[in-house]
């Protein structure tokens, strides 16, 4: 359980007082429950979403689903995804890129890249809920977060030192294949053969983006783990609005 913990005080805003004391190693161990807390976060939105569908048009209730979801996120991954954009619209070498990443004020590229994903979720959240297809936030964040772990297990770290640096390229098999099980489970029993298929699909631009990263920066940093999350839940709800 000291794991799970971990990883809600990882992920999201809720106090835990198990991700506060965490190590290294346990800050490793907990991402193998990263799906589990990532379906949690959907549940949490499609409640929500019911919720405020009872008194507000699908419009209202998209605007304050996204503003839920940044807010017990703690924006955390949205900030990796504009620094991500900043440093590699930078341009250079590796090291000009992973200095840009590492400065704390946000340029143009990362405001255009924070748009686009927020106009993008906005406008996919609405058709979601127009829809009645609200599942499709629980399979947006199980593989959001499931996408953190592939990541960290096959690539490595970029930087000497930094936050994500137990994650990335530390964890083990059983944990990486635990969280895949847990993944593939849970996929199939919210949307049966499109959940597998979407899958396969996040699979598969988790391997390009890893090659992609790696010629860049030579790897992943805490915030490419971020924009990862960030991009992998506009492509499994642009996905599945498209089935």
């Amino acid at each position: 359980m000291r794991s799970f913990f971990t990883a809600i005080g990882t992920l999201t805003i809720v106090p835990c007082h198990h991700s506060m004391i965490a190590t290294e190693r346990d800050l490793g161990r907990s991402v193998l429950f990263f799906p589990v807390v990532g379906l949690a976060i959907g549940v949490f939105l499609m409640g929500l979403a019911q919720l405020l569908g009872l008194i507000l048009t699908p419009v209202l209730s998209a605007a304050l689903l996204l503003l839920a979801l940044v807010l017990i996120t703690g924006g955390l991954h949205l900030d990796g995804l504009a620094d991500l954009c900043d440093g590699l619209a930078a341009g250079g070498g590796r090291e000009r890129i992973l200095s840009v990443m590492k400065d704390p004020h946000i340029g143009a590229f990362g405001m255009i890249g924070l748009g686009v994903v927020l106009i993008l979720k906005y406008a996919l959240f609405g058709e979601m809920i127009r829809r009645g297809w609200l599942t499709a936030f629980l399979l947006m964040g199980l593989l959001s977060r499931w996408a953190m772990v592939l990541a960290s297990f096959f690539g490595r770290y970029a930087r000497e030192s930094g936050t994500a640096q137990p994650f990335i390229g530390r964890i083990s098999r059983f944990q990486c294949a635990g969280a895949t099980l847990m993944t593939l489970a849970g996929a199939f029993l919210i949307s049966k053969g499109i959940g597998l298929i979407a899958v396969s699909l996040v699979f598969l631009s988790v391997l390009v983006f890893n090659r992609f990263l790696e010629s860049r920066i030579g790897g992943w940093t805490g915030d490419a783990l971020g924009a990862l999350s960030e991009m992998v839940e506009v492509g499994v709800l642009l996905f599945i609005s498209a089935v």
